[in-house]
C-alpha cells in the first residue's frame, strides 16, 4: 500500500513537470519572420547597378562615319586645263626615201612605207608643247619598198629591228603655228622640233610641216638626216653602185583636234592616235636607203 501511494504521488510529479513544460514551450514567441522583409528592400539597390543603358549609345554613334568616306576626294583634275591636242588618226603614213644608183638600172628613189604610226602632240594654253604628254611612234618592222630583200636587209643590218622595233620622235617646241591652235584654219606652215630615235641614238630634229586646218586636219611633216647621224652604215650590195648620204623622213598626216576635256576622258586613244604625227617616246621614227637587190 505504502508502495502505490509513493509511485502515485511520483507519476503526479512526473503529470506535473510535463504540463509545466508544455506551457513553457506554449509562451515561447513564434518565428520572427521579420528577417524576410529586411532582407527584401536591399534587393532593389542592387537592381540599378545591373540595368546600365549606357552600354547601347557606343553602338549606335559610329554609324554617321561612311558619311565621310562617301565624300568624294578626288577634284577634277586641272593639270591638264587648257590643253589642246592633235591626234594622229586612220589614214596617217609614215615614209623614207633615199636616192640611190643601180647596176643597169641607173639612179633610183627608194621609197619604204608603213601605216603603223600613233601619236598626239599636247599644247598647252599657251600655245606651247607639252612635251611629257606628246610623241609619235612608228614601227619600223613594217617599212615596205617595192623589194622584199631589200626590206629584209634593211630590217636585219640597217635598222635592226629585231632590237629596235620602233622609230620614236618626241616633239619639244614649234613655231610658226597660230595661238590659239583651235582657231588655225586653212593652209598653215610651221616648223616642230624634237628629239629622234632611231635604233639607240637619239638626235635633235626639226620638221618643216605644211598643214590645212579644218574639222579633220591633214598635211605632211619632212625631215632631212643622215646614215651618219643615227649610226647606221650605207648598204654595200654588189647591185647597189652607190647611196646618197640623205635620207628624207615623211609623215602624211590625217588627225583631229581634241580640247582637254575630251583628252581626260580617255587619255589612251589620245596616245594612240597621236603618235601617229610627230613623236611617240617609244617609237623611233624609221629611216632608210637600200638597193633593189635582184
Amino acid at each position: 500500500m505504502p508502495c502505490s501511494l509513493s509511485r502515485l504521488a511520483l507519476g503526479a510529479i512526473v503529470a506535473a513537470l510535463f504540463a509545466t513544460t508544455i506551457a513553457a514551450c506554449s509562451q515561447q514567441p513564434e518565428p520572427q519572420p521579420t528577417a524576410v522583409p529586411t532582407l527584401a528592400p536591399q534587393a532593389p539597390t542592387s537592381a540599378p547597378p545591373a540595368a546600365t543603358p549606357t552600354s547601347e549609345p557606343p553602338t549606335a554613334t559610329p554609324e554617321p562615319t561612311p558619311e565621310p568616306t562617301a565624300e568624294p576626294t578626288a577634284e577634277p583634275s586641272e593639270a591638264s586645263e587648257g590643253m589642246t591636242a592633235f591626234v594622229l588618226g586612220e589614214g596617217t603614213v609614215a615614209r623614207y626615201k633615199v636616192e640611190e644608183e643601180l647596176a643597169r638600172q641607173g639612179y633610183f628613189v627608194a621609197t619604204g612605207e608603213t601605216t603603223e604610226v600613233e601619236g598626239r602632240i599636247v599644247f598647252d594654253e599657251d600655245g606651247g608643247i607639252a612635251a611629257d604628254e606628246s610623241n609619235i611612234v612608228m614601227q619600223a618592222g613594217t617599212l615596205k619598198t617595192d623589194s622584199d630583200r631589200r626590206d629584209r636587209y634593211v630590217r636585219e643590218r640597217t635598222l635592226l629591228t629585231a632590237q629596235y622595233p620602233e622609230i620614236v620622235f618626241r616633239p619639244t617646241s614649234t613655231e610658226g603655228l597660230p595661238s590659239p591652235l583651235s582657231e588655225a584654219s586653212g593652209a598653215v606652215e610651221f616648223t616642230i622640233s624634237g628629239d629622234l630615235t632611231v635604233r639607240d641614238q637619239t638626235r635633235p630634229v626639226t620638221w618643216d610641216v605644211t598643214a590645212e586646218f579644218g574639222d579633220i586636219i591633214t598635211g605632211i611633216a619632212a625631215v632631212d638626216i643622215t646614215f651618219e647621224q643615227f649610226g647606221m652604215d650605207k648598204p654595200s650590195v654588189a647591185v647597189v653602185l652607190s647611196v646618197e648620204d640623205t635620207i628624207r623622213l615623211e609623215i602624211a598626216f590625217v588627225g583631229i583636234l581634241e580640247q582637254s576635256a575630251a583628252m581626260n576622258a580617255d587619255t589612251d586613244i589620245a596616245d594612240d592616235a597621236l603618235a601617229q604625227v610627230m613623236g611617240n617616246p617609244d617609237a623611233p621614227v624609221t629611216v632608210v636607203e637600200f638597193s633593189d637587190f635582184q
